[in-house]
């Protein structure tokens, strides 16, 4: 549609009928301005208004979109022309719509593969295994000797609201602690997001950190002094005593004071309350 052969015609055939560019505007129920739009070819009547347009100056829609007056026997071939141009630009459209809707489909199977497949629920302990290998497997330096995150066996689990904690060995004496995070889209499923990629046997450490809400407290260790009967830790000026089972300790806090993550200071006592000279490791945690 060429819109200055189009405005030509529509100008010539107005002023045929002694017309105002008001009076076409009141038959079509439209300003004066956008009759002068037309007519100047800087704008183009939309597609509702072709057919009223054309009967008021005597026209077929064929003619308005050509432009120019046409023979009978040329009306035929152009509105077969117009209805191709308009199937083919319909087409158009379709296939650039098909295009964006397979393109968001493509992201989104990337998006939610990606959560679905680096993420394991809490009852698959052979997936979070792996999950808990490869990501603590990171920190750990090439020919270190160390964890053999090969081996890796979850021994204990615990979740306190949106994070899962596992304390694993390696069947060797080596110990580490891997902590989960829960995913972001899936619920009910879990992402390696911290931890503590080696701990030293019979020690007792932690890992903290705090969120815009929170502050969590993880205490792990394992194979600690058969007399070692519970730990004790302070926070936010609390003093909080938890006993310590076989020899291990996998404990996750979720503290509602955000301005305080220390643990400080940590004892580990024997079963009448008494120190034992068990020294805490620390905060060590591996770097992103």
């Amino acid at each position: 549609m060429d819109a200055k052969a189009t405005g030509g015609l529509i100008a010539r055939r107005r002023k045929e009928r002694n017309w105002s560019q008001g009076d076409l505007a009141e038959r079509l129920h439209v300003t004066d301005k956008a009759v002068s739009r037309w007519e100047t070819g800087r704008g183009l009547p939309s597609v509702d208004l072709l057919e009223p347009l054309a009967e008021a100056l005597g026209l077929t829609v064929s003619e308005l979109l050509s432009g120019r007056e046409l023979t009978p026997e040329e009306l035929p071939k152009a509105a077969g022309e117009q209805i191709m141009e308009t199937m083919q630009e319909k087409a158009r459209i379709l296939k650039g719509f098909a295009a964006a809707v397979v393109m968001i489909i493509a992201l989104a199977g990337i998006f939610f593969g990606y959560h679905y497949l680096t993420t394991a629920p809490e009852t698959d302990l052979a997936r979070l295994e792996e999950l808990a290998a490869a990501y603590l497997g990171r920190f750990q330096d090439a020919g270190e000797d160390g964890f053999d995150y090969n081996a890796l066996e979850i021994v204990e689990m615990e979740r306190r609201g949106d994070y899962l904690a596992a304390l694993c060995s390696d069947g060797q004496g080596n110990w580490c602690m891997c902590v989960f995070d829960r995913d972001g889209v899936f619920s009910d499923r879990w992402m390696a997001n911290g931890g503590k990629s080696r701990m030293e046997t019979g020690k007792l450490g932690s890992w903290n950190f705090g969120t815009s809400q929170e502050a969590v407290i993880i205490f792990c260790g394992g194979d600690l002094p058969e007399e070692a009967a519970y730990y004790r830790f302070q926070n936010s000026g609390i003093t909080y005593t938890c006993p310590i089972e076989g020899g291990r300790v996998l404990d996750v806090f979720v503290l509602p004071d955000t301005g305080d993550i220390s643990s400080y200071p940590e004892e580990v006592l024997d079963q009448d309350g008494d120190p034992l000279d068990v020294r805490y490791e620390g905060d060590i945690r591996p770097e992103n």
